[in-house]
């Protein structure tokens, strides 16, 4: 600290440091208003260049020159205007001001200047010192788009870049980012005095993909969270756990070109997992604590399932039993709907194969192996034509003779299954009737 405010002083010749200097402009000098001043410093120079009214000041090394043209030759000065100490922290060129010169010889003059000059300051004398690096503003680089290439003059980063500050709050926050052409690494830290929350996270990206980690922690509550994300050119994962004492919950997903797959799991043996296709089918399934189902039904409605078989829905903020009489009843309707569904392609199927001279049927009028699997077997001698009483006609999904009400979901699903396999039946079926006698005649004869 005492060390910050001791000045470095050296006598220097004037010769041999005349000789040393040397500016160098990207293009043509530019000089730039010192805000508050009747100053100009040189932008597109890593020199500090200052012009006051026609005389141009060179603060090299640590020692004052000066010169009548902004690209010298420059001398040794003897004594610097004071109005250059009044350059504020908020220009880039502010760390001049801790250099003074004094007891200037015809071959010599005396140079010195405090850790300022170097970019440390001393921050809060008053309240309790601390030593930083930088003003704590942000100078923008200098860019100069040259004929050959483009020139890139940054000034180095102070102590308070990047950051966030809430004087409400207390909160802080800070983050730094290095990037190339092949590549980026950066880490953020923030800690909130009103909730006593701190972290830290950090983060590299490459052409390939990247990697992200971050991790908080509440010491007052013992609460601690911690994530890690991936990604690539075709997929993006990640997993987050929270932990308190004893109680914790974590999650999983994964991204790609088919959609995204979810799942979570806690302490108290609640559980889950869900989807949402790149189709726009979604879903998941869970279980809580108590060992109750939660669904996401079709209609797009939360329903629960308690240990006694019951059903519920989540509606305005709490579980409603369900109504069963009334999912029956859209149930049956729905099955009444799929069932005419069903039957209207297997009618057309059926009307070529009575025509005369089809080949559907055989001498006697009866189809040869390829009896539909719901209808009676045929009495020789007696059409197709002459029962159509006896032609049975498949049970309405989800109905399927009984007529006890059922739950909408569990109806639901069972009627689907039903009817999707009564409709690979049919399938089956009338495959094996082409077989045996199709109108080509080139089916196999029955055997006698």
């Amino acid at each position: 600290m005492l060390l910050s405010q001791i000045p470095t002083t050296a006598i220097v010749n004037r010769a041999a440091a005349e000789a040393s200097v040397k500016v160098v402009y990207a293009g043509e000098p530019q000089f730039v208003a010192i805000s508050g001043t009747t100053m100009f410093y040189a932008a597109n120079t890593q020199d500090r260049v200052i012009r006051v009214g026609d005389v141009y000041y060179l603060c090299f090394q640590g020692i004052w020159f000066e010169s009548k043209s902004s690209a010298g030759p420059w001398k040794t000065a003897d004594s610097v205007p004071q109005i250059i100490y009044t350059i504020p922290p908020s220009s880039p060129v502010y760390n001049v001001t801790y250099v003074i010169v004094s007891n200037p010889t015809p071959t010599t003059v005396q140079t010195s200047y405090s850790s300022g000059y170097l970019g440390v300051f001393v921050l809060g004398m008053a309240v309790g010192s601390v030593v930083v690096y930088g003003t704590g503003y942000y100078y923008p680089p200098y860019i100069y788009y040259g004929p050959r290439y483009p020139i890139y003059y940054p000034y180095p980063y102070t102590y308070g870049v990047a950051s966030v500050y809430n004087p409400y709050t207390g909160f802080y926050g800070v983050g730094h980012a290095v990037y190339g052409p092949y590549g980026s690494v950066g880490t953020a830290a923030w800690y909130n005095p009103t909730t006593g929350m701190y972290g830290r996270a950090v983060t590299t990206q490459n052409a390939y993909g990247g990697r992200t980690y971050a991790q908080a922690y509440n010491p007052w509550t013992g609460t601690y969270a911690a994530t890690s994300q991936g990604h690539n050119a075709y997929s993006q994962w990640g997993s987050s756990v929270v932990t308190n004492g004893d109680n914790w919950a974590q999650a999983q997903h994964i991204t790609n070109a088919n959609g995204t797959v979810g799942s979570f799991q806690t302490s108290k043996g609640s559980a889950g997992a869900g989807f949402s296709g790149a189709n726009g089918n979604s879903g998941f399934i869970a279980k809580d604590a108590n060992n109750n189902n939660v669904y996401a039904g079709a209609d797009g409605n939360v329903y629960k399932k308690d240990s006694n078989g019951d059903w519920s829905k989540w509606d305005n903020g709490s579980w409603t039993p369900v109504d069963k009489s009334t999912g029956a009843a859209q149930t049956q309707n729905r099955s009444q709907n799929l069932s005419g569904a069903t039957q209207m392609p297997r009618t057309q199927s059926q009307t070529p194969s009575t025509a005369p001279g089809s080949g559907a049927q055989n001498g006697n009028g009866a189809r040869a192996n390829g009896r539909d699997s719901n209808q009676p077997t045929q009495p020789a001698g007696q059409s197709r034509e002459d029962q159509p009483a006896q032609r049975a006609t498949p049970a309405a999904p989800g109905n399927s003779g009984s007529s006890a009400p059922m739950d909408q979901l569990q109806n639901e699903a069972g009627s689907r299954a039903r009817g999707d396999q009564l409709e690979q039946g049919r399938s089956r079926g009338g495959t094996s009737g082409r077989r045996a006698g199709g109108g080509s005649g080139s089916g196999r004869p029955p055997r006698h």
